[in-house]
């Protein structure tokens, strides 16, 4: 029986193209840029190489001191002072790393000028990471105790500087005038992970001025990683409570300051401040994105149960025949519910095969060096689900009307 519905699909399909193509387009276009837009935010937002630890991390990006008399303020990322005061202090967290915001430098081979973006790290934040080295190692508390100029790089910086496929582990690389003995390579990281993308790695201490500054703002951001995503809270709370304890007003580096603004945040909340202010970031992006999804379906579902009305009221005089040959209507209503199912499968199994080409072709592209893309699985079930839902629905409800009409008014039409 189940074959027979299959074959009458096939040629209900290949009866009335136009609406076969219009039906399966609204389909396979819906669903293509459903998941091509969430295979962007997936790849922005969720843990992926090298930060595998994201959903168990908070960052401190911020630190705000406030004199509300002068209505001044001191404002920017986090100072090495503050980092070595406070955060380093933290019990809570079971490692802090530290990394620095892109520092770009120069860097020659012959007349060849390389412009590099320059990261400064403690050890820490190799353990709470997972690089891939395709050569050599990180550096370590010895390379930092012992003032060593070390460096890791990724692998376009090797290939840029000493040549495609030369082994740079143990050579030197001189980068704005000073010179950095490699000791790893590691895979190259999406722009798109500002926390972790570099093409020079370099110990926080070669950053002298950086770290010899008396003011809490800098040029750090520090990762506090727990054991599970069950110590988030328990981190935002201590850090909190540290925060909370600094003596107001205060002076640092000149300025007093009455209020001072920082928080331990999610890597969401923190990459969404610049966009949404202070508050409720995370729910007010859920928010935005659930609309944008909801209507961009419901538009060509709206379509779709149109067009399915019209293609089943057109084959009333089939359902007539039918009825008049002892078809009951659960068994009318049970053939166009495959066929509406059969249709969404259809369309879903070509927005997925044209969505793979599309992220292959764009993460081969270049536009995003590093970029990895992948397929959002539980978006596609999400998506292809709804698309089920809208055409059970507009097949299904015309399909019982008519099978519920007497056997000569469906011969004339349904009128």
């Amino acid at each position: 029986m189940l074959l027979n519905y299959l074959k009458i699909t096939l040629k209900v399909l290949n009866r009335n193209k136009f609406f076969s193509f219009v039906s399966l387009f609204g389909i396979v276009f819906t669903l293509v840029i459903l998941l091509v837009v969430t295979a962007f935010l997936d790849h922005l937002i969720a843990p992926h190489y090298p930060d595998v630890n994201r959903d168990r991390s908070l960052y401190v990006s911020k630190v705000s001191t406030i004199n509300s008399e002068n209505n001044a303020q001191r404002s920017g990322m986090v100072g090495y002072r503050f980092l070595q005061d406070f955060i380093m202090k933290m019990k809570t967290p079971q490692q802090v790393g530290i990394a620095s915001i892109p520092t770009y430098a120069n860097a020659y081979t012959g007349s060849h000028r390389l412009k590099l973006n320059l990261k400064y790290t403690n050890s820490a934040f190799w353990s709470i990471t997972a690089f891939d080295f395709l050569e050599g190692k990180a550096f370590n508390d010895q390379y930092i105790d012992n003032g060593d100029f070390v460096a890791v790089i990724n692998e376009k910086t090797r290939d840029d500087y000493f040549g495609p496929g030369e082994d740079a582990v143990g050579q030197s690389i001189t980068v704005d005038n000073t010179s950095y003995r490699v000791i790893g390579v590691v895979r190259d990281v999406p722009i798109t992970r500002p926390i972790m993308s570099a093409d020079v790695y370099l110990p926080y201490h070669v950053s002298r001025g950086s770290i010899t500054s008396p003011s809490w703002n800098g040029m750090f951001i520090a990762i506090l990683v727990g054991e599970s995503k069950a110590d988030l809270p328990a981190m935002a709370a201590e850090y909190e409570a540290i925060v909370g304890k600094i003596p107001l007003p205060s002076t640092v580096s000149g300025f007093t300051f009455d209020r001072l603004e920082t928080s331990a945040e999610t890597y969401l909340e923190s990459f969404l401040r610049i966009g949404f202010g202070q508050d409720n970031r995370s729910s007010i992006f859920y928010t935005t994105v659930g609309i944008f999804m909801l209507l961009f379906m419901l538009l060509p579902a709206i379509n779709l149960v149109n067009l399915n009305v019209s293609r089943i009221m057109e084959r009333s005089s089939e359902i007539g025949v039918r009825k008049a040959f002892g078809a009951s209507s659960g068994r009318l209503v049970g053939q166009f519910l495959i066929e509406n199912i059969f249709i969404t499968l259809l369309g879903g199994a070509t927005a997925v095969a044209l969505t793979g080409l599309l992220i292959y072709l764009f993460n081969s592209s270049g536009l995003i060096p590093g970029a990895d893309l992948v397929l959002n699985g539980q978006v596609l079930l999400v998506g292809l689900g709804v698309c089920l839902i809208f055409g059970l629905l507009s097949g299904v409800i015309p399909a019982y009307r008519m099978s519920r009409l007497h056997v000569v008014d469906a011969l004339r039409g349904g009128e």
